[in-house]
């Protein structure tokens, strides 16, 4: 197996233990994940979504998983297509998470880019409809 159907692989077992477990447990995304790992998230922190700040280590990262599953429930999680070149691997699917305080959907197309080292995530950035998420944090 080369490294890039390797990283593959590995985020695709990650996504499908995420997605089964409707984001009750981290563990995945933090046995996948360096110490020195990165987070960027196209919300980039703001109020709707303040959990979405740029990242820039494993714990933060944990914070980051541990403020959005307070605030959303997730419905599904549905990562399809992934496209592998040299370091990085681009996941491709379609996400819809429920607000706590407001109730309302948020469903949208989204990417995700991840580069690896050694075997391990360093770095990773998401890409989502930010105008549905913001819609669906609002009262």
């Amino acid at each position: 197996m080369t490294t890039e159907s390797e990283n593959v692989a590995r985020l695709k077992q990650a996504y499908a233990q995420w997605s089964g477990q409707k984001g009750a447990d981290c563990q995945c995304w933090m046995d996948l994940m360096a110490e020195d790992v990165s987070l960027g998230s196209l919300a980039d922190g703001a109020p709707e979504m303040s959990f979405s700040a740029p990242r820039s280590n494993k714990d933060q990262i944990l914070d980051y998983l541990n403020e959005l599953t307070r605030d959303w429930d997730m419905l599904s999680f549905d990562m399809e297509d992934f496209i592998a070149q040299g370091d990085r691997v681009v996941a491709i699917g379609r996400v819809a998470w429920r607000n706590k305080a407001t109730g309302k959907i948020a469903d949208t197309p989204k990417i995700d880019v991840w580069r690896f080292r050694d075997g391990k995530a360093v770095d990773f950035i998401e890409f989502y409809d930010t105008a549905r998420s913001f819609e669906a944090a609002r009262p």
